[in-house]
């Protein structure tokens, strides 16, 4: 059974040395290289060699071809890149005909290009150590595969910005390597870390949804579960890389490999006629050109070899093995031979052929002693691990030790850096509080001095205002009692010499035109006085004085008046009374003037501690230059609303008449009178 484990771990290595990345199948017909298109630049080789890469298992012929004319093209454009990636194409593809030695030199002189330190230099470096590994491999040169494999390994670990295709590459090998010569890697630390880092880099290989790395994470994941004797999680991950590869069109290699693991584990459960269903299915996906002496080819027919002796058909067996041995040697292919040989000793003993079933012990027993350097390689490699990871574990001591005191020498750094920044903020702190509160003062003396302007202006234009009324008294006053008294005597006298004419008989028809005349002037006088101190604004209040000098002006002119009266109707402050009742007086005024309206609404409302007045009308409208002009008495009108602390909006346009909206705060206003 051990040895049906450890074809499935060399299959699976192989088939990883061989896949260094995966690319869509191309046919490409064979043609001379002077047929080929002449390459003029590095983007034109580039293309070619990875056309080269793509088909090497499928047309190896083809893709030599293409590899010596990237090679030719590259040493005349002086393009080291390109040669030394040529020389690693013929190497790989040198490798898949079987010409171990010829892959050798080709590879050697491939790292004699790799003369920078750029990335793209050490991936190229990194491949040439993986394609030397493998063909050590096949020659059976352990040692020098494994050197090779570590120093692959070793370039990783010393460049970890390496793309993470390279990275699953690196310990893809390892994981490889260690599952073909440890018996249980389950318990191993140094494998399992190595299976730490391949599932980190499948997290990171789902992140960025590269499905091609996945189909090679999990071919991986297929030797380690059947390793551990997981068999349906083995067979699980054959079956994802399977129908992953296919659709992505990857080498068939990698397909090939699967469908025989899932044979094998499918015949250590007794369960041959499954496996004989992949064995076939794998030897249908074998490339057409050099079929039979393709490594994958001859392993099937070892396993088919298996699949006829569990199904008892023992001539089939024979016939299966002996010339896959052959072809075996023809190559010299070492790896799965002892249990090829097992196999074929096992179906002779069925048959009861007892000398050549003891020929093939012999020579099982013979390979297996030819392969007891690996029971030596996993010692050496084991002492080689256990001083890696005491080295390992003394660097990581070092470095805890060196990030202790160098936590210590922060946290010092940071106390004192903290202790400046905790000053430096105290400092910007009381420096902004002392700025805030300055800004403050300024802001409130400011205010204050704007407001003590505003106040001196109001209360100037109140001064100016209560002068306007105490004059508009006196000359009531006046006229009322001087020229209003004088003239009522002229009209007694005139009234008493009327009727002595009338008694005599004599005609007063021109006295009597007299009299009518200086009753017009006694009734217009009265009005005069009455308007510059309605009394019966001092005794009913705003409301009342406003209906009837509206109700006045109706009978008088031909404009139709209406007044509104909302809200709680109540007496005000006696002057604050008066200027709304002059600003009402004011607005009808300059409706009568010049608005040549037909119509006229008169609305005052009052609120708890706003009286608004709204004047309407349909008349001709204000133009811009009257309002910003003082011809239309808007400016006494804004003088006295500013006396009061009140506001007024002008709505109005040419032709559709002028609505004029004030609001007049009452508790403010009584405040000021009272100062």
């Amino acid at each position: 059974m051990k040895n049906k484990l450890k074809a499935i771990y060399w299959l699976q290595f192989i088939c990883l040395l061989i896949v260094f990345h995966f690319a869509t199948a191309q046919n490409v017909p064979q043609q001379n290289t002077a047929t080929l298109p002449q390459l003029h630049d590095t983007a034109a080789i580039n293309t070619m060699m990875q056309k080269g890469y793509s088909i090497r298992e499928q047309n190896t012929d083809s893709s030599i071809l293409l590899y010596t004319h990237t090679l030719n093209s590259s040493k005349l454009a002086g393009y080291n890149y390109g040669i030394g990636n040529s020389y690693l194409g013929l190497a790989r593809a040198h490798s898949i005909l079987n010409k171990d030695q010829e892959a050798i030199a080709y590879s050697y002189q491939a790292l004699t290009y790799c003369t920078d330190t750029s990335n793209t230099n050490k991936e190229l470096r990194f491949n040439i150590y993986h394609c030397m590994a493998q063909v050590y491999y096949y020659l059976g040169k352990f040692d020098s595969c494994a050197w090779y494999r570590y120093q692959a390994l070793h370039i990783v670990e010393l460049n970890p910005d390496l793309s993470i295709q390279v990275q699953m590459r690196a310990y893809g090998s390892i994981l490889q390597f260690w599952m073909n010569v440890h018996n249980d890697i389950q318990h191993d630390r140094y494998i399992q870390s190595l299976w730490e880092h391949l599932n980190a880099i499948e997290k990171k290989a789902m992140a960025i949804g590269d499905s091609t790395l996945l189909v090679s994470i999990y071919f991986q994941k297929e030797a380690y579960y059947e390793n551990i004797r997981l068999r349906d999680s083995s067979r699980y991950y054959c079956q994802l890389t399977c129908e992953m590869g296919r659709r992505l069109h990857v080498t068939p290699s990698i397909v090939i490999a699967s469908l025989m693991n899932t044979a094998i584990s499918l015949l250590q459960d007794k369960q041959p006629d499954k496996a004989l269903e992949y064995v076939n299915e794998g030897l249908k996906e074998m490339p057409l050109q050099n079929k039979a002496n393709n490594r994958y080819y001859v392993f099937a027919h070892f396993v088919l070899g298996e699949v006829y002796l569990q199904q008892k058909k023992y001539q089939a067996a024979v016939n299966a093995l002996v010339p896959a041995l052959k072809t075996a040697a023809a190559v010299h292919m070492i790896a799965y031979t002892d249990y090829a040989h097992k196999t074929l000793a096992q179906t002779y003993d069925a048959l009861k052929d007892y000398k050549n079933a003891g020929e093939h012990w012999r020579l099982h027993a013979e390979i297996l002693d030819s392969m007891q350097k690996d029971k030596k390689m996993e010692l050496v490699y084991n002492v080689e691990m256990r001083y890696r990871i005491a080295d390992k574990e003394r660097e990581i001591a070092q470095k805890e030790l060196s990030i202790t005191r160098n936590k210590s020498r922060l946290r010092t750094q940071q106390f004192w850096i903290g202790g400046i920044l905790c000053g430096t903020l105290l400092v910007l702190l009381v420096s902004l509080l002392l700025y805030r509160n300055s800004k403050h003062k300024h802001k409130l003396q400011t205010e204050k001095i704007r407001n003590l302007k505003q106040e001196l202006q109001i209360s100037s234009l109140q001064a100016m205002i209560a002068g306007e009324e105490k004059e508009r008294s006196r000359i009531a006053r006046e006229l009322h009692d001087g020229l209003g008294g004088t003239l009522a005597t002229i009209r007694t006298r005139l009234s008493y010499v009327f009727r002595k004419l009338t008694t005599s008989g004599e005609s007063g028809h021109d006295l009597t035109e007299i009299l009518q005349l200086l009753e017009e002037a006694s009734v217009e006088l009265r009005k005069t006085a009455h308007n510059l101190m309605p009394e019966i604004l001092l005794r009913e209040g705003l409301a009342k004085a406003s209906l009837l000098f509206c109700e006045r002006v109706r009978k008088g002119h031909m404009l139709e008046i209406n007044t509104e009266i909302w809200g709680e109707v109540r007496r005000l402050p006696k002057d604050f009374e008066l200027t709304a009742y002059r600003i009402i007086q004011e607005l009808i005024h300059n409706t009568l003037k010049h608005a040549r309206a037909t119509q006229a609404l008169v609305q005052i409302v009052f609120h708890e501690s706003l009286l608004c007045i709204t004047v309407e009308d349909n008349g001709t409208g204000i133009t811009e230059n009257n309002r910003q002009g003082e011809g239309m008495g808007l400016r006494t009108i804004e003088d006295r609303v500013k006396s009061l602390n009140g506001q007024m909006d002008i709505a109005s346009s040419p032709g559709k008449g002028t609505s004029i909206y004030i609001e007049l705060n009452i508790i403010t206003t009584r405040q000021n009178i009272l100062e």
